[in-house]
C-alpha cells in the first residue's frame, strides 16, 4: 500500500485524478507563496537616491559626437563622483598627464592641465524613469571651466550591482567644446 503525506480523504481523490501532478502543483504553489513572503516589499527596496548616494570611481568615459566615439580623458581616466542626497561632485582627469617641472605652470602647462580634466559640482533632482535610466538634472554652481557654471547637466543613471552607469543626452565636453553624448561607467569606491 502506498503511503501519502495527504489526509486519507485526499489520498483517494489524488489516486483517482493523477495525484502526482496535483501534488506537484500544490507544492509549487506553496513554494511560490513562501518565496514571495521573503522578497522585500516596495517599502523595503532602496530608492534610486539611496542607491546612488556614495562615492564612485570612474572606470570608463567616452564622448560620442557626430557618430565618432572619443575618449577625451584618455584610455584610463581617473577620478570620482560623489553623490549626497542633494548634491553631486565630479572630478575626472587624464591619468597619463605629466606633472609640471615646477609649481608655477607655464602657459602651455596651464592649457594642457585645463584640457586634461573636468570638475564641477551642483545641486540635483531626479525624475522620470526612462529606458535609459532615472533622469538626474544637476544645476552646476561651481566648475573648473566657466563655460559650465550656471548650466544644467542632464544624465540618465542606472545602477547595476556595484556599478553606476551615467549617460548624457548631449552635453558640452569641456576638453573638446563639442556637444556629445557622454557615457560614464563607475564602480562603487567605498
Amino acid at each position: 500500500m502506498r503511503r501519502s503525506c495527504w489526509p486519507n480523504q485526499w489520498t483517494a481523490l489524488l489516486d483517482n485524478t493523477g495525484g502526482i501532478a496535483v501534488q506537484k502543483s500544490i507544492f509549487f504553489l506553496i513554494a511560490g507563496v513562501m518565496l514571495a513572503m521573503t522578497m522585500p516589499t516596495s517599502a523595503e527596496r532602496p530608492t534610486i537616491k539611496e542607491q546612488i548616494v556614495g562615492t564612485w570611481r570612474v572606470i570608463n568615459l567616452t564622448a560620442t559626437s557626430n557618430g565618432v566615439v572619443r575618449k577625451p580623458l584618455g584610455d584610463r581616466p581617473a577620478g570620482y563622483v560623489s553623490i549626497t542626497a542633494t548634491r553631486i561632485w565630479l572630478l575626472f582627469v587624464d591619468s597619463t598627464r605629466k606633472p609640471p617641472a615646477v609649481a608655477t605652470l607655464t602657459d602651455a602647462e596651464a592649457v594642457a592641465a585645463m584640457k586634461s580634466h573636468v570638475a564641477w559640482t551642483g545641486r540635483y533632482v531626479t525624475s522620470d524613469t526612462t529606458p535609459d535610466g532615472v533622469k538626474l538634472t544637476a544645476h552646476v554652481d561651481t566648475a573648473s571651466s566657466e563655460a559650465l557654471n550656471g548650466n544644467d547637466r542632464v544624465y540618465f543613471l542606472r545602477v547595476e550591482g556595484s556599478k553606476l552607469l551615467m549617460k548624457s543626452p548631449g552635453v558640452i565636453v569641456p576638453m573638446t567644446g563639442a556637444l556629445s553624448v557622454v557615457d560614464i561607467e563607475l564602480e562603487r569606491a567605498e
